[in-house]
């Protein structure tokens, strides 16, 4: 057999890349009609600004490839994911509209669209499926498939085999793991999300979008600070999401108030503690002797701070003995200054003269961080609970 020289050889693999570049291209992108030369190679661009969840640069790209060919199907497909809803509109009855030449792909998006229009809350499972029946091999059909069956816990599973399934097919598409993330917060499967999360980090470590969704992550399982942080350098990455700082600015807000929410819980614990040790000195410390103050028991109202002080006083020496337990609580911050307290309790007492009761009872209070201190500025207790 006669040695093949080297200039043919590589001409044969020039060739042969030649001809696996379209391929690999024709199942990362769903086919696209178009005269434009130019049109088409920025909706690659595009689609490759999609996968990297870079919306605000596959919306200026496509916007360049409809200049290209102001009749591009594709074009205004893309234009479909703006977060404005005026474009959004725009894109999609250009789409559900459009009487130009188109493939087989093109026509089920347009169907697609015409049923979105109509319908806001509509989820396109039944397109996604004909497209993968269409391209049984495009990576786009079946990601965008996963996504719209990952709305629903009954088709997850399926829409991590279809990830899965992409994941072999292009395994260099740092996205799929992305996708396979957010199916696992859905699932609540954390230690699985944070796996897919901390792989899609690995593989676009210079994208933004990977330390976005791990701030995502890290709001799902409450580590607020941790979530700041990713949001942070996310917008450090792209100035672009801006979404990040609002994610932030939600994250460490969130951290604020767990904090503040413990400040609470620790001054509640005392209150309960006093009131039990019938030191009524230390328990109206807890209570604000200002102009907000309110205290109702069982619909009678007492706005005098000194009227209150002196019931509880005079309470106290009609008994040997209570108790309050605490069966069920929630503490709300609204702001940095008021908490809202909702507590379920039963109390027992011994009166010095008569039989011993018990009930149950619901105890709802606003505290106001005054000074520093956390004060009751109003109350509302009533026993026995009606459930």
């Amino acid at each position: 057999m006669k040695k093949i020289s080297l200039m043919k050889q590589v001409l044969l693999t020039v060739l042969l890349l030649g001809m696996v570049a379209p391929l690999i291209g024709q199942d990362l992108y769903l086919p696209a009609t178009s005269k434009s030369k130019e049109a088409k190679a920025l909706y690659t661009e595009a689609m490759d600004a999609l996968y990297d969840v870079e919306f605000s640069k596959a919306l200026k790209i496509s916007k360049k490839a409809l200049e290209a060919d102001p009749n591009f199907f594709m074009g205004h497909f893309i234009q479909s994911y703006s977060g404005d809803k005026a474009t959004r509109k725009a894109a999609l009855d250009k789409l559900a509209n459009y009487s130009g030449k188109m493939n087989k792909g093109e026509k089920v998006l347009k169907q697609m669209a015409a049923k979105m229009k109509a319908d806001a809350q509509y989820v396109p499972i039944e397109e996604g499926r004909q497209l993968v029946k269409l391209y049984p091999k495009n990576v786009f059909a079946k990601v965008l498939l996963a996504y719209n069956l990952g709305n629903n816990k009954e088709t997850r599973a399926e829409a991590l085999s279809l990830l899965d399934e992409c994941a072999k097919m292009a395994p260099e598409l740092a996205t799929i793991y992305n996708s396979k993330g957010y199916l696992y917060l859905a699932n609540k499967e954390f230690d699985k999300a944070e796996k897919a999360f901390n792989k899609y980090i690995e593989m676009a470590s210079d994208k933004a979008n990977p330390y976005d969704s791990k701030g995502d992550y890290f709001m799902a399982i409450k580590n607020y600070e941790e979530a700041g942080e990713e949001y942070k350098k996310a917008h450090e990455m792209n100035a672009d999401f801006k979404i990040s700082m609002k994610k932030r600015e939600e994250a460490l807000w969130m951290a604020k108030r767990e904090k503040l929410a413990a400040q609470v819980k620790e001054q509640l614990d005392k209150l309960v503690a006093d009131y039990n040790s019938m030191d009524m000195a230390k328990y109206t410390k807890h209570y604000f002797n200002g102009p907000e103050f309110c205290y109702v028991l069982n619909g009678k109202t007492t706005e005098s701070y000194n009227e209150f002080a002196k019931q509880v006083f005079e309470g106290q020496d009609k008994y040997k003995e209570w108790k309050v337990e605490i069966l069920d609580e929630t503490i709300q911050i609204p702001s940095e200054n008021i908490a809202v307290v909702a507590q379920i309790f039963t109390s027992t007492g011994t009166p010095k003269e008569g039989a011993p009761w018990s009930v149950k009872g619901s105890y709802t209070t606003i505290w106001r961080n005054i000074d520093g201190n956390w004060k009751v500025v109003q109350a509302i207790n009533t026993n026995p609970l009606k459930e």
